[in-house]
């Protein structure tokens, strides 16, 4: 791909500034439909490897819409792995044109490189859906815990309101992304299949759905890593540190770690491998349970790919449309 166009964006709220890999300066243009669709007009999606930008609270969505109907390859980087890349190229200037020429050669030289597929794209309704939901679920989380120490009737009677009102919404978002999953048909029938791994729920299934479009596209390593549930190894010289994992995609990690403490309960298969770390090989219960999250993905993971249910289902855990 080297005879190919590297395009590094840096996103702001009025304005985006665009780099070529091998060519000097940014150019500037309005953070409009018109003027990106403009810009874009006089771009052969043929001569792009790939368009590289960071999300910035959803001010990139636009330009994303605009690349995906030219035609145009692209890729939303985490803001952690340009951090990284930025120190490793040792730039410590940051502007809005240094941003965007280190994001081309961020695409050029890492994502080009890479056995992943970074170009898949999630149902941009379906994101929103679910994060507003975990936001609505944390506001409730709030509330409830002021109710309990709350001794103000005025206030208590504004919070029973507050709540009221957030458990309506809840409702509402929980019915709006059922009706998105079943209006389409490869959603549904990929949301089946994910249920048939005992303990995996529909929060569980809208949320990898939503947030997690690689699933089923990478290896088991690759989708752990992206997740941010692979250990990663601090050791130097004699001394050995301790594993520890993060990053990824926290969105996904708080469902798996509340799908994997009901599996524990309910999965026989992720019951014995939980029991077997802690009692065999006297892993801490928080690390025998992140193992089972990893394990759990990794099988979501297979199910994704191979589109068949679990092995270890039964014909009443799942109804796979055709």
């Amino acid at each position: 791909m080297s005879d190919k166009l590297f395009i590094g964006i840096d996103v702001a709220k009025d304005w985006i500034d665009i780099a070529f890999l091998g060519r000097p300066g940014a150019v500037r243009v309005t953070q409009t439909e018109a003027a990106i669709a403009a810009w874009l007009a006089g771009l052969d999606p043929t001569e792009v490897g790939l368009v590289a930008f960071e999300p910035t609270g959803g001010y990139e969505r636009q330009l994303a819409e605009c690349l995906r109907q030219r035609g145009v390859a692209f890729a939303r980087v985490h803001p952690n792995e340009i951090t990284a890349f930025r120190t490793r190229r040792g730039v410590k200037a940051k502007t809005d044109a240094l941003d965007a020429r280190l994001l081309a050669e961020f695409a050029a030289m890492e994502l080009a490189g890479r056995g992943l597929r970074p170009l898949l794209e999630a149902d941009d309704e379906l994101r929103e859906l679910t994060t507003r939901r975990r936001q609505v679920i944390a506001t409730l989380h709030a509330e409830r815990c002021r109710a309990a120490l709350v001794r103000s009737p005025t206030v208590a009677a504004s919070i029973e309101a507050a709540v009221a009102l957030l458990v309506k919404d809840l409702a509402t978002l929980d019915a709006a992304i059922a009706a998105r999953i079943a209006e389409q048909a490869p959603l549904a029938r990929m949301a089946a299949l994910l249920r048939s791994l005992k303990g995996v729920g529909p929060v569980t299934v809208a949320t990898l759905l939503a947030e997690l479009p690689e699933l089923g596209q990478l290896s088991g390593k690759e989708i752990a890593a992206l997740v941010g549930l692979a250990p990663r190894q601090r050791d130097s010289g004699y001394r050995v540190g301790r594993a520890t994992t993060g990053h990824g995609r926290p969105g996904v990690r708080q469902v798996l770690f509340n799908v994997a403490r009901a599996a524990i309960r309910r999965n026989q298969v992720m019951r014995a491998t939980y029991e077997r770390l802690v009692t065999q090989n006297h892993r801490p219960g928080k690390v025998a349970l992140i193992a089972v999250m990893r394990r759990m993905l990794v099988i979501l993971n297979a199910i994704a790919r191979d589109g068949k249910p679990w092995k270890g289902a039964s014909v009443t855990d799942a109804a796979i449309p055709a």
